[in-house]
């Protein structure tokens, strides 16, 4: 599959764009489950993120997955977790990749490794933000819903994209 090329520069930033967008409604407002006294909240905006890391170039997908989940953070009145926000997001997206199908075994283990990963690394910021580790763990395990569901709605979209053949109409044209 050919990715998107230098002659479609005003399509990846338009396509990153949409889907910042997208990462920061569904971060910020969509599913948003306040959570604890430390001003974290679950979410579905990973899957957003995941999708980014399958569709764009990788440069563009961890700074379309920083933007996005950064501005909900400051919206929701949850800044604190700004800061984290921009360091961990793009981390995810290095778990995808990219190939004919957004579906595929690599992308679903990758999903589940990308929420793995991005709960530790929370985890670890709010046992720094919070001075308490342990807490910071037993939220957490509480957290680990977040990544089941952007899983699950990632996989949902990705098999209706794969359907419908978007990405190589619109996208990889």
């Amino acid at each position: 599959m050919s990715n998107l090329n230098s002659k479609n520069n005003n399509n990846i930033l338009v396509l990153s764009s949409l889907l910042a967008a997208l990462i920061f409604i569904t971060t910020g407002y969509i599913l948003h489950i306040p959570m604890g006294i430390n001003g974290g909240y679950v979410h579905i905006g990973d899957a957003f993120i995941y999708l980014s890391a399958v569709i764009l170039p990788t440069p563009y997908a961890m700074a379309t997955a920083a933007v996005g989940a950064r501005l909900a953070d400051i919206s929701t009145g949850s800044a604190i977790w700004a800061i984290p926000t921009i360091i961990i997001k793009p981390i995810l997206v290095l778990f995808f990749k990219k190939g004919e199908k957004i579906v595929s075994k690599r992308n679903i283990i990758g999903s589940i490794f990308a929420g793995i990963i991005g709960t530790v690394l929370y985890m670890i910021a709010e046992g720094v933000i919070i001075g308490n580790f342990w807490s910071a763990f037993i939220l957490s395990t509480i957290g680990m819903i977040q990544p089941i569901g952007s899983s699950i709605v990632f996989i949902i979209l990705g098999f209706a994209f794969d359907k419908s053949s978007i990405l190589h109409k619109y996208i990889y044209r």
